[in-house]
């Protein structure tokens, strides 16, 4: 590994990630997905198939953009399927693409969605937010077995001063069938997440270890979920390739320009023409920069 892991900092989450926005100037939060198949610098053809070899090439695409587009970016949230996908070298690359992030003190939100109970959950917990080799900052996790789902997580968060990022209100194209269901007491039921979330969020001071997922794509619901959870910290995905604009995403920050990241992956991603490493990091700074910028200016715009 590149970079020791160690106990995160007992300052909450929120403050190390609003600090590192301020430093940077920039909101953006670039999603690692990697598709090996989608780059010639990361295709299986390039090391004869060789699991290892492609695991590596991921590693050395990854350093690379963020060695060169560190300074323009908030965060960073590896997804953990696209490594596990990648069977035993790929959790292995996960590892060492954390270790780089935090070489470079990037945040790392692991965007895994687990959602258990119990024994399972506070393990879970333990191996994202604990000490291991996929520590991270924040994790991403799933509420629907209930609130005890999340209680493990919100627990260890708390603890060791990391976060945790609840699905509240997505961009896939199915997320209304439930989401959007209204119950018996008049919320819908994203509503009813998100009030949990608040309430947890106030016993421990605005903008700490609560987070929520919102998608870009929600459109006013967006800006009335702000509202609606003062306290939480927001993670916006769906921007760029999915749909979401600079002028969607405003809505999910505070009349302050805080309180949430916007992520993405594919549009964040260097070209296919990226001759080498060392442009593709290049190219991916370019990207970085002129969302960084659109957002930026999107809030200047309210």
């Amino acid at each position: 590994m590149s970079a020791a892991v160690g106990r995160a900092p007992l300052t909450s989450f929120g403050s190390r990630l609003h600090a590192r926005m301020g430093a940077v100037g920039s909101a953006v939060c670039l999603g690692i997905d990697p598709r090996p198949t989608d780059h010639p610098l990361t295709h299986p053809d390039r090391v004869a198939g060789d699991p290892a070899g492609v695991a590596r090439g991921v590693v050395e695409l990854y350093r690379s953009v963020l060695e060169a587009s560190h300074t323009r970016l908030a965060c960073v949230k590896p997804q953990s399927a696209f490594f596990e996908a990648l069977g035993i070298p790929g959790v292995i690359a996960l590892a060492q693409v954390i270790a780089d992030a935090r070489s470079l003190e990037l945040p790392v939100i692991l965007d895994a969605k687990r959602g258990d109970i119990g024994s399972t959950a506070e393990a879970y917990a333990a191996a994202y937010l604990g000490d291991g080799v996929w520590s991270a900052d924040a994790l991403t996790v799933s509420p629907y077995l209930g609130p005890d789902t999340i209680t493990p997580f919100v627990a260890t968060a708390r603890s060791s001063g990391r976060g945790v990022y609840t699905l509240v209100a997505t961009s896939n194209p199915g997320a209304a069938t439930w989401q959007d269901e209204r119950t018996e007491a008049g919320r819908l039921v994203h509503e009813h997440v998100a009030d949990h979330l608040q309430a947890l969020a106030s016993e421990h001071g605005r903008y700490g270890s609560i987070g929520a997922v919102v998608g870009a794509t929600r459109g006013t619901r967006l800006a009335a979920l702000r509202e609606r959870m003062a306290d939480v910290l927001l993670l916006v995905p769906g921007y760029g390739a999915q749909g979401g604009s600079a002028t969607d995403v405003s809505q999910a920050f505070d009349r302050d320009g805080l309180g949430a990241v916007v992520s993405a992956s594919r549009s964040l991603m260097p070209g296919a023409d990226a001759a080498d490493f060392a442009a593709a990091g290049a190219d991916a700074r370019s990207r970085i920069e002129a969302m960084a910028d659109a957002i930026e200016g999107a809030l200047t715009a309210r």
